[in-house]
């Protein structure tokens, strides 16, 4: 992840062309697998999720390990692009997953409620003076005692004019505590490997 190519600058980026023209291993974020701290709050029975949503999902390797584990998945992605390749991964996996190409802050669920919302890399990529709207989507989606998986990049990387923001741990209880209970802010990387990153549970009260 140390090289940082042209496409990865953080405005305007073309979600669609990323999608398109390069290979899923060609693409920094993306992982075969899902992370660990994923898996362990599920195999440690710290969440036991039922109805899930996967905000920013990709090529839905979340999505499918969570439809895989016997949840009843939403995923959503702003690149249909990145949509196709999901559903294509998700049927060689042979599992059912309700998968929607659109903008999670504009897309209306309608009467959707859900137990768990998954988020690897999403939320850092909103403008700093929208978060609190995306906090106020994410609290309206959630069912009461119900749980906001958040990970995102950390301010221990490099600020640059490539990739996500960085967050702060007060950027992120600040954001969050005023609708959710935020518990420990976790360091951790990417893909086992990758960018320095935060990992939060948080539960709607």
């Amino acid at each position: 992840m140390n090289e940082r190519p042209e496409w990865l600058k953080r405005e305007n980026r073309d979600w669609e062309k990323i999608y398109s023209e390069y290979h899923l291993t060609e693409i920094p974020w993306h992982s075969d697998k899902p992370d660990q701290e994923l898996i362990d709050l599920i195999e440690n029975k710290e969440i036991k999720p039922r109805f899930v949503l996967d905000v920013g999902c990709g090529s839905g390797t979340d999505a499918i390990y969570l439809a895989l584990i016997g949840c009843e998945v939403t995923a959503i992605d702003i690149s249909r692009e990145a949509i196709r390749i999901a559903r294509e991964r998700a049927e060689k996996a042979k599992v059912r997953v309700n998968f929607i190409a659109d903008d999670f802050t504009e897309f209306d669920f309608i009467d959707q409620r859900f137990d768990f919302i998954n988020d690897r890399g999403c939320f850092h990529h909103i403008n700093p003076r929208d978060r609190e709207k995306f906090a106020v989507k994410i609290n309206d989606l959630l069912k009461n005692n119900g749980f906001y998986f958040l990970r995102c990049w950390s301010d221990k990387e490099a600020e640059t004019e490539r990739g996500p923001y960085r967050l702060s741990k007060d950027e992120i209880r600040n954001t969050f505590s005023k609708f959710f209970k935020v518990g420990t802010i976790e360091d951790f990387r990417f893909g086992g490997r990758g960018a320095r990153g935060y990992a939060c549970l948080m539960r709607k009260e």
